[in-house]
């Protein structure tokens, strides 16, 4: 074989060796990563999820996406398909359930929180000359747009709102008041200790979390003295215990503990009205 040949022969091997080194590096190279969807694709995916096809809601979601950021745009999503998966959102008048995308759009613009040195605008749609000459005069006298239902409040919610309230906590001084038939009376030296239990939630104001229909347990300590004024009335089944005192969290007993500091009852505090109700009439005269 010639010298020629030879080196001929040595640079097709070198190029062979050099493609074989570079399809192992190729097949080594890790895979790269899925890209993140942009603003626009995320406000698209979202639209689509949400049914809404026209340019307008469309576009809103955009600036949507663009304010909040793709994650919170997302979450908001996932906010939207567990209230439409309950009791749904109606609209202000309560005529009807709002769409998936009235949902949408209004926890965006009460719930979303917009990044750093973004502002989230409502978009409103465009109007005609015609149409916005005629409503000039009552732009102006509505200078704050009537206010939005808000999201109702359920009982599943209380905890995420008991830690943001505990960031700043306030200072209480508590009575409560028991008032029912009670329990065994067990006395104790110079104490009275009866358990009451409450099973019935009863009708709240509008716009409170109705909580779990579970019972509640109450242990009442009341000093003998006060409940000697009070066992032969109590004694009467047509009558009802009526308890003031300080509640205090008894976690060992799992109960409200309840330490009485008045204690009467329903029929007692009737006789002592009439009493003072005549008395006052006595004096009239």
């Amino acid at each position: 074989m010639s010298e020629e040949q030879q080196e001929q022969q040595s640079g097709e091997q070198a190029v062979v060796s050099s493609a074989a080194e570079g399809s192992a590096q190729a097949e080594h190279k890790p895979p790269r990563k899925p890209r993140e969807p942009s603003v626009n694709e995320t406000a698209m995916l979202i639209a689509d999820a949400l049914g809404e096809t026209e340019e307008g809601p469309r576009e809103q979601l955009v600036h949507i996406v663009w304010a909040l950021g793709r994650t919170q745009a997302r979450a908001l999503l996932e906010r939207t398909r567990e209230i439409e998966a309950g009791e749904g959102l109606l609209v202000p008048d309560g005529s009807r359930r709002r769409t998936p995308g009235g949902v949408y759009f209004y926890l965006a613009y009460t719930e979303g929180k917009p990044k750093p040195g973004k502002r989230l605008r409502r978009s409103f749609a465009k109007k005609t000359p015609d149409k916005a000459a005629a409503s000039d005069n009552a732009t102006e006298k509505q200078s704050v747009a009537a206010p939005l239902p808000v999201v109702p409040f359920t009982w599943g919610d209380r905890i995420a709102a008991i830690r943001e309230a505990e960031e700043m906590k306030g200072t209480a001084n508590v009575k409560m008041t028991v008032v029912g038939r009670p329990g065994k009376i067990v006395e104790r030296g110079n104490c009275i200790v009866t358990v009451m239990e409450s099973t019935k939630v009863p009708a709240l104001p509008k716009g409170l979390p109705a909580p779990a229909a579970t019972p509640t347990k109450y242990t009442v300590y009341i000093a003998a003295k006060q409940w000697r004024k009070v066992e032969q009335a109590i004694a009467d089944p047509e009558d009802v215990l009526i308890v003031e005192g300080f509640p205090t969290m008894d976690a060992e007993a799992r109960a409200i503990a309840v330490f009485a500091t008045n204690t009467t009852t329903k029929k007692l505090q009737q006789a002592l009205k009439e009493a003072q109700k005549a008395k006052g009439q006595e004096t009239a005269v």
